[in-house]
C-alpha cells in the first residue's frame, strides 16, 4: 500500500510538474529602467557637443574637408542641442515612465541604420576607443 501511495504520488507530481510553464526570459524592457534614464540624460548632457565633432568626423569622410565645416556648424549644432535637450529632458523625467509608459528613449534611434538622422542611445565618443579590436572605419 505504501509503494502504491508513493508511485501515485511521483506520477501526479510528474504529470502536474509536465503542466507547468514559466517564462523564464526578461522582458522586453528590461535594460530601460529608471537609472539608466538618469544615466542617459546625464550623458546628454554631458558629452552632447561632441555631436559637433562627430558630424565633422562623419562628413569628413564622405564630403570632404569645405562640406565638413559646413556641416559641422549646421548640422553639429542642431544634433547638439537636440541632446542636450533631451539630456535635459530625461535629468527632469527620470522617475517616470514617460515615453510609451516605459523609460525608452524617446528620440529616433536609427543610428546603426542611418547615422545622419538617428541617435544612439548614448552620445557619440571622440577619439580612439581601447575597449574594442577593431576598426570603426573601413578604408578600403
Amino acid at each position: 500500500m505504501k509503494k502504491r501511495s508513493l508511485i501515485t504520488l511521483a506520477v501526479a507530481v510528474f504529470t502536474l510538474g509536465s503542466f507547468a510553464q514559466a517564462d523564464i526570459q526578461s522582458p522586453p524592457g528590461h535594460q530601460w529602467n529608471w537609472s539608466r534614464k538618469l544615466s542617459r540624460g546625464l550623458a546628454n548632457l554631458t558629452y552632447g557637443g561632441a555631436e559637433v565633432l562627430n558630424t565633422w568626423v562623419r562628413s569628413n569622410r564622405e564630403n570632404g574637408a569645405h562640406g565638413a565645416l559646413a556641416d559641422m556648424a549646421i548640422e553639429g549644432s542642431k544634433r547638439s542641442v537636440v541632446r542636450v535637450g533631451y539630456g535635459i529632458y530625461e535629468v527632469v523625467t527620470f522617475p517616470f515612465p514617460t515615453y510609451k509608459g516605459t523609460y525608452r528613449p524617446p528620440y529616433y534611434r536609427k543610428e546603426r541604420i542611418d547615422p545622419w538622422f538617428g541617435y544612439g542611445e548614448f552620445s557619440p565618443q571622440i577619439g580612439f576607443i581601447s575597449q574594442v579590436d577593431y576598426s570603426r572605419v573601413q578604408g578600403w
